[in-house]
């Protein structure tokens, strides 16, 4: 280990010495360059390495905006079919909870939804949904509550950041789409 540590000072230390000197004979030419040549070449010359410097730089960053841009795409429509799940799950589930009389979608089918959801959530979610997702589910094993209907709100609210929309709703306002008063219900200030 001591003996690798030495090899790699010494070549580090070799290569520092070798670049060191580039720069060094680097600086002997410029400056016998500029001392022999015209100035209006010399000016040319600079003013023709800055546009081509500053043509490449921004080359190089419309390239990695471009490919953020991509990603961002990309992850935006793959995240668009589990979260439309999710999203239909809650509805279905909410107008079975108003009909009294039958349901319209059996434990397996809601397991099955649910199950399709977390797949494509594994996949494609983003971790802020994931993690409301799953603080949600640990929540819901324990008992029904009001909290529960406020988690759920929270992973509407991540899902509807992640597709685009930055501007927060207030605490209740996405649960009055399913529950009438829900202001009495979630006991909002």
């Amino acid at each position: 280990l001591f003996s690798l540590l030495i090899a790699i000072s010494s070549l580090l230390f070799l290569f520092l010495s070798l670049i060191g000197k580039g720069l060094n004979q680097g600086a002997i030419f410029l400056k016998h360059f500029v001392s022999t040549t015209d100035k209006v070449i010399i000016v040319a010359m600079i003013t023709g390495s800055v546009s081509i410097i500053g043509v490449v730089i921004s080359s190089i960053i419309a390239k990695i905006i471009e490919y953020r841009y991509n990603v961002k795409k990309y992850m935006y429509d793959k995240r668009e079919l589990p979260y439309e799940q999710f999203i239909n799950m809650i509805y279905t589930i909410m107008e079975d909870t108003k009909k009294s009389n039958s349901l319209k979608m059996s434990e397996s089918e809601m397991l099955k939804q649910v199950s399709e959801f977390s797949k494509g959530l594994t996949l494609w979610g983003s971790n802020r949904v994931v993690k409301k997702w799953l603080k949600y589910r640990k929540a819901s094993q324990t008992q029904p509550s009001t909290e529960n209907l406020i988690l759920l709100e929270d992973i509407i609210y991540e899902i509807r950041r992640d597709v685009g929309q930055r501007k927060r709703l207030k605490k209740g306002d996405m649960l009055s789409f399913f529950i009438n008063d829900i202001e009495t219900i979630i006991n909002i200030k």
